[in-house]
């Protein structure tokens, strides 16, 4: 039981499925047992391209109802298949398009640059903490909840904590179940009213798509869940961005190309760095729907696949110089759906995440505002056994002050 990969992802975190490798040889596959089934772990673009085969994977009830109901809800698109799903997933790729995404990178900035001038009066400030209310305050604008003020700070809060929790550490994973409860609550309390004429969201919206439009034959639970599962992903953005600040100080000789002429494409760059380097997802599962053979492993029908996500983003036949951070390999090339994959991989309609383009653009905007301006880092260590994982206190940042337009911003000291 002590070798089971729920138990040692409990007691190591992101360091669980190195560890076991390493009882397996190192190999690319190895063959294990997780809650006690047959298990095949698989890294590298061979392993993510037979994880994403729809022919011969499904994903309801892959995920452990523990988890998978915390964080994704009960009812999701993560757990459908088929029609079922590409149906569902439509419905998110319709919201997600790219006017959408910049109309929520500009909400984002513009309270970045708020936040950033308030920070620069105040004696520190935990960035995680400040990101979690920009971006969720920013989100819940976007979709059209009516959310403002203390209020959506709230629920923000509560989107973070249904994320911090999924790792099962301590009184999280408690804490996450109080706050999905209640974010449940708030979505479908939300849309029952928008269903009744009482709110009226803009048309275009996440509210509007799943109270009267495309999703509005969903069941208002599920519906609720959907609702979530647009603006949980976006707070949840905030563990990467605090990661992307981090980076900013440990590697400041590539800050420089982000104020130059040509920063844009290396804003991006830099964002896809920062997500394939930062430990975040640290795998995903299926359950195959047949017998097959997968190199030297037979996997039968019903035995689970896991594919070892921060493996294939580091695998180092993959990537040149895998441990080293380098925003350069992401500049001018669009990144491999089957060997990049921080947030999943395979094609948009298949189980990949839609909300991609959000993560990268929240990252470009945040690390626009914070390549031009003067912070020192404190208690920057992170732990890896915990999931998910941050710098100690949420990265704190002191002697805040705020860069110029003119994209002549200083250097990025860590303290």
């Amino acid at each position: 039981m002590r070798d089971d990969l729920a138990v040692l992802l409990l007691r190591h975190g992101y360091d669980a499925l190195p560890l076991a490798r390493s009882r397996h040889e190192g190999g690319d596959a190895f063959e294990a047992r997780m809650l006690g089934r047959r298990t095949l772990v698989v890294r590298g673009e061979e392993g993510a391209r037979m994880f994403y085969d729809e022919s011969r994977m499904r994903r309801r009830r892959a995920v452990p109802p523990p988890l998978a109901h915390l964080l994704f809800g009960r009812g999701a698109v993560h757990g459908l298949d088929g029609e079922e799903h590409r149906v569902r997933k439509q419905v998110f790729l319709d919201l997600l398009h790219d006017e959408a995404v910049a109309d929520l990178a500009r909400r984002v900035d513009h309270r970045l640059d708020e936040a950033l001038r308030a920070w620069a009066l105040g004696p520190g400030v935990p960035l995680h903490e400040g990101l979690v209310r920009i971006y969720g305050t920013a989100v819940l604008e976007w979709a059209g909840t009516g959310c403002a003020g203390l209020r959506a700070e709230e629920v923000a809060q509560d989107l973070a904590a249904i994320v911090d929790g999924f790792g099962f550490s301590g009184r999280a994973y408690a804490k996450a179940w109080a706050a999905r409860l209640r974010a449940e609550a708030w979505a479908r309390d939300l849309l029952r009213r928008t269903r009744e004429g009482r709110h009226r969201p803009p048309e275009g919206t996440a509210v509007h798509a799943f109270a009267v439009g495309a999703g509005a034959d969903l069941p208002v639970r599920v519906a609720a869940v959907e609702l979530l599962n647009v603006l949980r992903p976006t707070v949840a953005v905030s563990w990467l961005g605090t990661f992307a600040a981090l980076a900013l100080a440990e590697h400041p000789g590539h800050a420089a190309p982000l104020l130059g002429p040509d920063a844009d494409r290396h804003l991006v760059a830099f964002a896809h760095e920062v997500r394939r380097r930062t430990p975040f997802v640290p795998a995903l599962t299926a359950l195959s729907t047949m017998d097959f053979r997968s190199g030297h492993h037979d996997v039968r029908r019903g035995d689970r696949v896991v594919l070892d996500v921060p493996g294939t983003d580091h695998h180092p036949d993959q990537w040149t110089q895998a441990d080293e951070f380098c925003p350069a390999r992401f500049v001018g090339s669009d990144p491999d759906p089957f060997r990049f994959l921080p947030q999943g991989g395979g094609g948009p309609l298949g189980h990949r995440c839609p909300g991609e383009d959000v993560t990268t653009a929240l990252l470009v905007v945040t690390l626009r505002h914070l390549s031009r301006a003067r912070f020192t880092l404190t208690s920057p260590d992170v732990r890896t056994d915990r999931m998910p994982t941050l710098p100690r206190a949420g990265l704190v940042l002191t002697d805040v002050s705020p860069g110029e337009a003119d994209g002549t911003g200083p250097f990025v000291p860590a303290g």
